[in-house]
């Protein structure tokens, strides 16, 4: 007799993806996304009669990376039995989550904070992703909106509640979260509280607004997310030199350069650990610069914390530019615009 013993809900997280099929002869089990078959194997049951199908996610994680909401199907069959077909909707996640997808996505947005506060500053790009866990439109909209808390010289406290629009019911949706959207003449935003439904994420200004280098990167839920490192930035240039005797004379003829660039958090919030861990293991990740997003290359990591009670941490990503050349020349700008004589510029 074939049946399913633990099935796939009809919208998981990529971490929850495991089915035990019960069977008394062997089961053809086969895994499609948009009729391309994933994997097609034959198992034989064990000595209770069943079928353990584990880490679907790595078949799956390669479709996952460029649409992190995808809809898979399975095909499960055996001999002289009723096949049994299903089709449901798969959320990436790098994380194991507590609890349903649906619980999930209804409470939180899709970052590793997952409801913790983030430190920000009023010159930084802030993005945040929602989704529902349905593929297509279901015919109505999220509400956002942003509760603001400002402050005056004399401290008084003022509150307003921005709408941020409406977002559709269906697949990934970002809205634009960051500080300067909120103003309020006269004040200075302290933070702000963003909420979709049952959703809340707080903002809290840093109005030192310091120095800072912006990394963009692809986040456990496959979304686009920013970092911003306010510490030190080391660099180390390492090259390698190959060299040979060319016509009795000893020539460099190749030079492969790398130049590693540290960067660290400076003493950050407990609460943004999370996110850290989360820039240090993104496989697709951008350097923020003023006029373009430069891809570069995580080579490690220091992330490293305990538990003590006066702890105070920061960590490091070391990367490399992700192009061959690893060399970047900045040019200076005109001082003055083109209505001024080029005899200044």
């Amino acid at each position: 007799m074939l049946s399913i013993i633990q099935d796939i809900p009809d919208f998981v997280l990529s971490s929850q993806l495991d089915i035990v099929i019960g069977a008394d002869k062997q089961v053809t089990f086969s895994l499609s996304k948009g009729g391309s078959v994933i994997l097609q194997e034959t198992y034989t049951p064990d000595s209770k009669n069943q079928v353990h199908i584990l880490d679907l996610f790595s078949l799956m994680e390669p479709y996952l990376l460029t649409a992190p909401l995808s809809q898979f199907s399975y095909t499960c069959s055996a001999s002289s039995e009723t096949p049994i077909n299903k089709t449901f909707i798969v959320l990436l996640s790098q994380y194991l989550i507590p609890g349903s997808a649906t619980d999930f996505v209804n409470n939180y947005f899709l970052t590793a904070l997952a409801g913790r506060d983030k430190t920000t500053s009023f010159d930084r790009k802030e993005t945040i992703y929602l989704t529902t866990g349905k593929i297509s439109s279901g015919g109505t909209s999220i509400s956002i909106s942003a509760e603001c808390v400002f402050v005056n010289e004399s401290n008084k406290i003022y509150t307003s509640v921005r709408s941020l629009g409406t977002v559709p019911d269906y697949n990934i949706r970002s809205v634009d979260v960051s500080p300067s959207r909120f103003t309020q003449s006269g004040y200075k935003l302290l933070r702000y509280t963003v909420t979709a439904g049952a959703r809340k994420q707080v903002y809290r200004l840093d109005h030192d607004e310091p120095d800072s280098i912006g990394i963009k990167f692809r986040n456990s839920f496959g979304c686009m997310e920013t970092f911003y490192f306010i510490g030190t930035d080391k660099l180390e240039p390492e090259l390698t030199r190959s060299a040979a005797y060319f016509n009795g004379t000893y020539r460099t003829y190749h030079i492969d350069e790398q130049r590693k660039h540290t960067l660290s958090t400076g003493y950050i919030p407990e609460l943004m650990y999370t996110l850290v861990d989360d820039v240090a293991r993104s496989q697709e990740v951008y350097l923020m610069d003023s006029s373009e997003e430069i891809p570069i290359t995580i080579i490690d990591s220091d992330t490293q914390r305990d538990t003590s009670n006066d702890g105070l941490f920061s960590f490091t990503i070391t990367y490399i530019l992700s192009s061959r050349c690893q060399n970047r020349l900045k040019l200076l700008p005109d001082i003055f615009d083109d209505t001024f004589d080029d005899t200044y510029n």
